[in-house]
């Protein structure tokens, strides 16, 4: 397999980024190996840009390297996920919290939107792919949206930090039938109080939502094993 490069980029952007979206599309799939030279030779490039991509998605933890130096793809685990969820407890509930003190009408319009879009996709899925990815970015977006309306640049770092992973998740968490239904009901209530800048209730609502996020993913990944 060979893969083009644009040389408006630099190459190891690019591999990076390809190598993320192969990560999340399940071309590599969890605990398979990866290996430098192969990646080289598909990309037609040197090693160098290589390693830097690789380097870049282990500060993500979205590769992993043992210690022989084996570089291997995320593996999720029970003992991580509620370690990265608990994390997302306590950061997702204050900015939501936060969010209903300081989002401003533009931010309220955004979030409005994300779910009238997020109501019309379900409204059409047929449980295909398209539909999946569309609930996927929307569910993303939303939270996104939350986290930059909290006025606080040290706990969006915080929260983006988990990003990667977070949407790793994130696609294992809406397997299950009426899931996306669930997540977007959840959503709505939590705009509701967002937007009537109901502070407290908003960060209670959260960390409940997040809070069948993992309890729901324990589930999928239980499954899984």
């Amino acid at each position: 397999m060979t893969y083009s490069i644009k040389k408006s980029l630099s190459y190891h952007e690019q591999v990076y980024k390809s190598l993320k979206e192969m990560i999340f599309k399940e071309v590599f799939q969890p605990g398979e190996r990866i290996y430098e030279t192969k990646i080289a030779r598909e990309f037609e490039i040197s090693r160098s840009p290589v390693r830097e991509a690789i380097r870049a998605l282990e500060q993500e933890g979205l590769l992993v390297t043992d210690e022989k130096s084996r570089v291997t793809v995320y593996e999720p685990t029970l003992k991580d996920v509620e370690d990265i969820y608990e994390c997302r407890k306590a950061l997702e509930s204050l900015a939501a919290s936060l969010a209903a003190r300081h989002a401003k009408d533009e931010d309220i319009k955004k979030l409005s939107e994300n779910l009238k879009q997020s109501r019309e996709v379900i409204r059409n899925l047929k449980d295909n792919q398209k539909g999946s990815e569309e609930m996927l970015h929307l569910n993303t977006e939303f939270h996104q949206i939350i986290r930059r309306s909290t006025n606080n640049k040290r706990l969006q770092k915080q929260i983006n930090d988990l990003q990667s992973l977070t949407y790793f998740y994130r696609k294992l968490n809406m397997e299950g039938e009426q899931r996306c239904q669930r997540i977007v009901k959840e959503h709505e209530e939590i705009f509701e109080l967002i937007k009537n800048r109901d502070e407290e209730k908003a960060l209670l609502l959260m960390k409940d939502h997040i809070n069948n996020d993992l309890q729901h993913l324990k589930i999928v990944i239980t499954n899984h094993q």
